[in-house]
């Protein structure tokens, strides 16, 4: 087997011609020498297949295979079997690759000799970076190991973040299944049951697009693969799944692993389950597949799924249809628990109840969750944000707590340099207090909150803050907001947020006779709008470099031929989605009057009687 390349990508292309483009530059533009691009389209019914013709003709690494429509399963195949690298991807056509990913996975699988090699993936949703998060971080570091080693790998059931021997692939059989929806995890299980050595990378090489959630719900084929969850065919698909992967293991001789991996996939089993309360036809056949799966995992109860699962479990099993039903309907997200001879429970109806007479130890909470977080409220001032009263199970050994504040991120700009994090105090046993001083939070952003909990192993979880787990309603909680630089936000989804406009010594300036310009001291992401005003009209600045893919600094500029009116005092104002606030004298670093000559005029930069900055040019 002679290899040609160093990689080859297969890219799966249906119908993505929003997408495509974006795809394809991500590719063409890798930092690593020596990549095929093998890019399958399945029958596309847009331009994509014309935009692959146009890369095609312009990059000779480009090879098309147009086919009929049979599905990407058939499509990722047709791919593999022709690719010529050492190594191979297969990756989605409406997702991007970071430009150095593929030299940093075939680096590191040259220098550990691995059959696969992974990298952290990060959602992308509108433009913005989103943090796909797991109970287990198994992205947090590097690290090289065997299945045996680190089975942990199992909860990472992405294809598309990955490379692939080729020889690996070929010997084993390491294809997806023709005709299934679910593909990837039978791929991806397949591979780690016969690699010998696997590498994990903690960079960031992928991001999974994720489109508008009703065209998911919907099953919109023109805008997502994702079919509607209360699909039969759909759902039974997503099933199979289960089977595939038990056959898997015994072929490797690995049996022993398959309750541990088949457990970091359930939840995806239960994704579907909500329709069972909305067609007796589904209900029917969704929990007639499900009993059947449940009753052949061994010590099925020994898991780290949330609470909930326990007793979808014990519902499911003992045919509990209507109680099922009813747990759906009014007590998934009952928040009560109650402690018992040092343990504790969560307090359902149907917690030690004899009308129902399901074991105790089901409900016992032996780690946190959503349901069991507890937050009186969170307010601030002129100068603090307090976290007040945050209160986790007694029985769980937490080494620290801190509130965690990620910044929304774009594509262009690293997330670490967007993320501030603040211990909280232990004031009682396992209730968390503390304030974050504004002025610390180093960037004018939209501030997802979470809590980051650290256990006693110095393992840790996030936890985003949502509304369903303050003591107050989420109006009572907007108004505890007494700083007019912040903004406290709850999304549709119920999910709480921060918006912070406080600058403070954030910018330093320059200004000559061209332009202004101003650079901020923050590295994180530009998630504001600098404008010059005066009543209705409006000129923004824009970005000094345009080109660069990764800016650092976020220079603004402004230049006065486009911008300025004569005898037109214009104020600075930095804008959010949610606010637009002027900006003080004291957003600058060491601000100083200026005047500048400008085509026979003068323009003067100066401080205003509010404290505002103004510009006038005279």
């Amino acid at each position: 087997m002679s290899n040609e390349y160093k990689v080859s990508v297969v890219v799966l292309v249906y119908n993505t011609e929003y997408y495509l483009e974006d795809c394809l530059d991500s590719l063409i533009n890798q930092t690593l020498e020596d990549m095929e691009i093998i890019c399958v389209n399945d029958e596309s019914t847009d331009n994509s297949l014309n935009i692959l013709k146009q890369y095609a003709r312009k990059y000779d690494n480009i090879t098309i295979i147009d086919q009929k429509n049979q599905g990407g399963a058939v499509a990722g195949n047709n791919g593999l079997k022709i690719a010529k690298g050492e190594y191979v991807a297969i990756i989605d056509s409406d997702d991007i690759v970071v430009e150095d990913a593929y030299e940093k996975l075939y680096n590191k699988a040259k220098e550990t000799d691995s059959d696969i090699v992974a990298g952290k993936p990060v959602k992308y949703v509108s433009g913005i970076q989103r943090e796909i998060t797991f109970s287990h971080d198994i992205w947090e570091e590097e690290r090289t190991f065997t299945v045996d080693e680190f089975k942990d790998i199992y909860y990472d059931v992405f294809y598309w973040n990955k490379i692939y021997r080729r020889k690996l692939v070929e010997e084993h059989d390491i294809y997806m299944i023709p005709g299934k929806i679910y593909a990837d995890v039978p791929l991806v299980f397949r591979a780690y049951s016969f690699a010998d050595k696997i590498s994990i990378i903690p960079d960031v090489v992928y991001y999974w697009r994720r489109r508008a959630q009703e065209d998911i719900i919907k099953g919109n084929s023109d805008t997502s693969v994702s079919k509607s969850l209360q699909d039969i065919s759909n759902m039974k698909d997503r099933l199979s799944t289960f089977y595939y992967v038990k056959e898997y293991f015994a072929e490797a001789g690995i049996e022993k692993y398959f309750n541990y991996a088949i457990k970091t996939y359930m939840e995806r089993f239960f994704y579907p389950i909500r329709g069972i309360l909305q067609d007796d036809t589904f209900k029917w056949e969704y929990l007639k597949e499900i009993k059947v799966i449940l009753s052949n995992i061994d010590d099925l109860y020994d898991n780290d799924l949330d609470k909930r699962y326990n007793i979808f479990f014990y519902f499911i099993l003992n045919d509990m249809d209507k109680e099922l039903e009813n747990f759906l309907n009014f007590e998934l997200f009952e928040r009560s628990t109650v402690t018992r001879d040092g343990k504790v429970y969560w307090n359902i109806k149907y917690f030690d109840n004899p009308e129902y007479n399901i074991p105790d130890e089901l409900f016992e909470i032996k780690k946190i969750e959503d349901n069991f977080i507890d937050i009186e409220d969170i307010s601030s001032d002129s100068k603090y944000i307090y976290f007040n009263n945050i209160s986790f199970p007694q029985n769980i050994a937490i080494k620290e707590v801190k509130v965690s504040l990620r910044g929304l991120t774009k594509i262009e700009t690293l997330k670490i340099n967007n993320i501030y994090e603040f211990k909280l105090d232990e004031i009682d046993n396992h209730v968390y207090s503390g304030k974050v001083k504004i002025e610390d939070i180093r960037n004018i952003n939209i501030f997802d909150v979470h809590l980051k909990v650290t256990y006693s192993n110095d393992n840790y979880e996030l936890f985003r803050v949502k509304e369903r787990l303050f003591e107050k309603n989420k109006n009572d909680i907007i108004k505890l907001n007494k700083n007019k630089y912040l903004l406290f936000h709850f999304t549709h989804l119920g999910n709480f947020s921060i918006v912070n406009g406080y600058c403070r010594n954030f910018f330093k300036y320059h200004v000559d006779n061209r332009a202004m310009t101003l650079i901020p001291q923050s590295s994180g992401a530009t998630r504001y709008k600098i404008a010059v005003i005066y009543k209705y009209d409006q000129v923004y600045f824009t970005n000094v470099d345009t080109s660069s893919k990764i800016r650092l600094k976020n220079e603004l500029e402004l230049i006065w031929k486009y911008s300025l009116d004569e005898n037109t005092k214009y104020n600075l104002f930095i804008k959010t989605k949610f606010f637009t606030i002027k900006l003080m004298k004291d957003a600058f670093v060491d601000f100083k009057e200026q005047t500048v000559d400008y085509n026979g005029k003068k323009i003067r930069i100066f401080e205003d009687s509010d404290g505002s900055i103004a510009i006038l040019l005279k």
